[in-house]
């Protein structure tokens, strides 16, 4: 369900733009649950699949599961698919029909989300669970490992610069055709379409965001977003509203806008400083406070006060 824009400056465009589409059509195949044959339905269906060819994906994938003590974890699809947020995506859904799942489904649910029953052989490549109950979900790094696939295509190429975008994952690389480098902006969770918190200048990296006005639905004067916090199994609820990930890695950032959102400021904060030479952020808090770290410091602007979180 995600719409992706490819732009590429190059005499060759639209050879390139062709070859980084077929390398996206290539992800869903992969890593789609749904996709009957992908390597998460192989997962989910015999318990264990040959994961080889996505090897440094999945052993980042689980070491941040580690690292984040579980705010990210690949086992989360039977909560997903309790709440069903995917149905959002859905132009003709009727949102009124969204319900809040009770309270015993989302404990049996939560019953079966354990990144630490996921068995991963470094040598074979092998995913396995013992418990048949366990089931992954690679929404939360499809979208970046996506990314990495057209990136690849583009750095292969003779093309001065480019762009692809997977709505709030975005890679830029090289120039526009004027020399100057992209500036994307960063949409305002609280304001219209058009309203940005800031704009990011840079070039050869992925900015990925997560928030809590991507797909939600309203219930008894209650708002529930998509994010769900396996350890509640309920959206998360920790001050933020936005995370935004700077990352050479599409997959990383992908996986980390996720987990940051789940965890909070202090711990985002926390796993930010002993993680600072992989990525850089920006939070954007409940109550309008907004913080960058200082790696990117110079690359943000903002009408807004920030405050710049150091080492």
């Amino acid at each position: 369900g995600t719409v992706f824009d490819i732009r590429v400056f190059a005499e060759d465009a639209s050879e390139i733009m062709q070859e980084a589409e077929q390398a996206l059509y290539g992800c869903d195949s992969l890593l789609s649950w749904r996709e009957e044959g992908s390597l998460a339905y192989r997962f989910n269906t015999e318990h264990q699949a040959d994961m080889s060819e996505m090897k440094e994906v999945f052993e980042d994938a689980l070491q941040v599961s580690k690292d984040s003590q579980g705010a990210f974890d690949l086992t989360v699809l039977p909560l997903s698919q309790l709440w069903n947020f995917d149905k959002l995506g859905d132009s003709d859904f009727d949102v009124s029909t969204m319900k809040v799942p009770d309270k015993e489904d989302i404990a049996q649910a939560m019953a079966k989300v354990d990144y630490t029953q996921l068995k991963y052989d470094d040598a074979t490549g092998i995913l396995s669970t013992e418990n048949p109950d366990i089931q992954i979900e690679l929404g939360a790094i499809g979208k970046g490992y996506a990314i990495e696939q057209a990136k690849d295509v583009l750095k292969r190429s003779d093309a001065s610069g480019g762009m692809v975008s997977a709505g709030s994952s975005i890679y830029v690389c090289g120039t526009k055709k004027d020399g100057s480098r992209f500036r994307v902006a960063l949409r305002d969770p609280r304001g219209d379409e058009n309203s940005a918190i800031g704009v990011l200048t840079l070039s050869d990296t992925t900015i990925s965001t997560s928030g809590d006005y991507e797909r939600y639905f309203e219930k008894d004067g209650m708002t529930y977003h998509h994010i769900i916090d396996p350890a509640t199994g309920y959206p998360a609820e920790n001050g933020l509203v936005s995370v935004t990930i700077v990352s050479a890695d599409g997959t990383l950032a992908d996986g980390l806008s996720t987990s940051l959102f789940v965890m909070g400021k202090d711990k985002a904060t926390d796993y930010w400083k002993a993680h600072s030479d992989e990525f850089d952020m920006i939070l954007l808090t409940d109550d309008e406070k907004l913080y960058v770290s200082e790696g990117i410091k110079d690359s943000f602007t903002s009408d807004r006060e920030v405050e710049i979180i150091k080492k």
